[in-house]
């Protein structure tokens, strides 16, 4: 298994992702996702007080070169991270359509494969960035963190009323959005070269699996708990309403 997960890239990396994220950002402000913008900056927050003081300055299993402040990075990081995977997971929260879930997943995944491939191909910057982080000891409380948050959700839904119509195909619905989210990073990221090519499938599975949805669960009870104050079986299987990618608030 890969214990060292790392990636390398330039300055002109970093430009492309701050304006795909911003793209995102004034899209989902446009489409009316209020909700997902606030749950966007509150995964931003996290990320970055887990990654900057947890990570490196607590467990020192992050390691990093900058050309700049290694603070000033990582708020960079935790942020585009964040704002994207956090608000994304929670647009297919609510998302009322196939048409809905497909079109916000071909921009997640277009938008990262587009930053990743362009990013190579211009010179702009080329100050290079290597960051890593040794996962030597991480993946078994990964495993603890995913199974206790759908245990939770299990539980929640025998005792807490705005859970109580969850099923279990919308557990697994759950389960596939944390994939399908951290996957479009990772197979971004090694399709471009960014992420080295070695243990790659270590990389792809344990990640793909694991990453997201460690939080999944969380975001999904305080969503459930915001939406339960709007209206009634808020964890209720999802509206198959037809609408465009703008309907409804997520």
């Amino acid at each position: 298994m890969n214990n060292y997960v790392a990636r390398t890239f330039d300055m002109d990396f970093v430009y492309l992702d701050i304006l795909l994220c911003a793209v995102w950002m004034v899209i989902l402000f446009k489409q009316k996702h209020t909700l997902a913008l606030w749950f966007g900056l509150f995964g931003a927050l996290v990320v970055f007080l887990v990654d900057d003081i947890l990570w490196l300055r607590i467990q020192h299993t992050r390691f990093l070169e900058v050309p700049f402040h290694r603070d000033l990075f990582l708020f960079y990081f935790s942020f585009t991270y964040g704002m994207i995977e956090f608000s994304y997971v929670t647009v297919m929260f609510g998302a009322r359509s196939m048409k809905i879930k497909a079109l916000w997943t071909l921009f997640l995944y277009g938008g990262w494969l587009a930053t990743a491939l362009i990013s190579q191909h211009v010179g702009i910057d080329d100050r290079i960035i290597d960051i890593g982080r040794d996962m030597s000891n991480a993946r078994i409380i990964q495993v603890a963190l995913v199974s206790g948050g759908y245990l939770l959700l299990l539980v929640l839904k025998y005792t807490w009323r705005p859970m109580k119509s969850l099923t279990f195909q919308r557990m697994l619905y759950l389960f596939l959005i944390g994939i399908v989210v951290h996957f479009g990073m990772e197979i971004t990221l090694l399709v471009s070269g960014i992420r080295p090519a070695g243990n790659y499938v270590d990389v792809l599975l344990f990640n793909s699996l694991l990453e997201f949805n460690m939080g999944v669960p969380i975001l999904y009870i305080l969503w459930t708990a915001i939406r339960s104050k709007e209206a009634p079986d808020a964890a209720g299987p999802e509206p198959t309403k037809p609408g465009s990618l703008a309907a409804g608030q997520s």
